[in-house]
């Protein structure tokens, strides 16, 4: 079983209940239902009958299959659709996009072309893993890797041998932590669904989290056609972080998998891991999308960032990028002003 040395594994994910939001809007769209029918059945005039539309803005609520003790935290998500409010200079970005966050004021700080979609590479790997949590599978079964979970794309490296086999959470792991795209593959058959299903499943989750532009065409981000703004991924990383079971893949150091000859252990492609506490990130290329990255922290003033960089020119400078922004950020608007 794949386990960061500090964070022991969680169990397997249990069975959700919908949120207490969705059963209070559920039991009043049922009473104004009844009302609207007894008006109907009781009077001539259905001219109030006619006129009555719903509200137009109900307030956003968490999906059902969200941890309903995390759900609270998704209120952010509502309120990252903004332009950037910081004013003076910032850091010259040389990237496709970017955006930064407070994610305790619910506020961005600064976005650059954060709308425009573009391919996201690896970072898929957030919402492939966000659509298996909304499965809510018994990530302690065992799955054996088979040539469905061959990456799509020749070339692609895994750590899994074809024929062994592993529990859910290496896999999890070993996708989030190491960027395995074996591990991702392997996604729909934890989740019980095909793989068609699973993407479809992919498109879901994006549009419950409110992620307008993202579409999806692999779980692992290896196909071109997985396409997202920055804006849409900050989405995805707030979740992720919010989410107890990915988190605990998403922030750690490295992650450990069963090998025939001893456990392996893999580290996280995420430099920054250690210059901030780390409440999720992930990382992503490919010769179209360049160099990605996204993550969600907190600063030393204990405020918590959220940050996306796409199209990056190199390795590294992904993480410069992103770093700079968070010391702008902390500049120019220090925790609590």
């Amino acid at each position: 079983m794949g386990s960061p040395p500090t964070l022991p594994l969680p169990p397997g994910s249990p069975a959700m209940t919908p949120s207490r939001h969705h059963v209070l809007l559920g039991t009043l769209n049922g009473a104004l239902a009844l009302i609207l029918l007894h008006l109907a059945l009781n009077t001539s005039d259905t001219s109030a009958v006619a006129a009555w539309a719903p509200p137009a803005d109900l307030p956003w609520t968490s999906p059902s299959w969200f941890p309903e003790e995390q759900a609270e935290e998704l209120w952010v998500l509502e309120h990252l659709d903004g332009d950037g409010t910081l004013e003076g200079s910032p850091p010259r970005v040389r990237a496709r996009a970017a955006i930064v966050a407070d994610l305790d004021r619910g506020e961005v700080l600064y976005a650059y072309n954060a709308d425009a979609p573009y391919p996201v590479a690896s970072l898929t790997k957030m919402v492939s893993g966000l659509a298996l949590a909304s499965a809510q599978p018994d990530l302690t079964e065992e799955l054996c890797v088979s040539y469905e979970q061959w990456p799509s794309r020749p070339g692609a490296k895994s750590r899994f041998d074809t024929g062994s086999c592993h529990e859910g959470w290496e896999y999890l792991g070993a996708a989030l932590v190491a960027s395995d795209n074996r591990g991702a593959m392997a996604f729909p058959a934890l989740a019980g669904l095909s793989y068609d299903a699973f993407i479809d499943r992919m498109d879901e989750v994006s549009s419950e989290l409110g992620m307008g532009a993202a579409t999806w065409a692999d779980p692992s981000g290896l196909e071109d056609d997985n396409m997202a703004t920055a804006r849409d991924m900050l989405k995805a990383v707030v979740a992720v972080a919010a989410h107890p079971d990915l988190a605990a893949a998403a922030s750690a150091p490295f992650w450990e998998i069963d090998r025939p000859k001893g456990k392996r252990r893999l580290g996280t492609t995420n430099r920054l891991r250690d210059r901030w506490e780390t409440l999720a990130a992930k990382t992503g290329y490919t010769d179209t999308a360049r160099y990605c990255y996204a993550t969600a922290g907190r600063t030393s003033s204990g405020r918590r960032l959220g940050v996306v960089v796409l199209g990056a020119n190199t390795k590294q400078s992904r993480f410069d990028i992103a770093w700079q922004l968070i010391h702008w950020a902390e500049r120019d608007r220090p925790h609590g002003s």
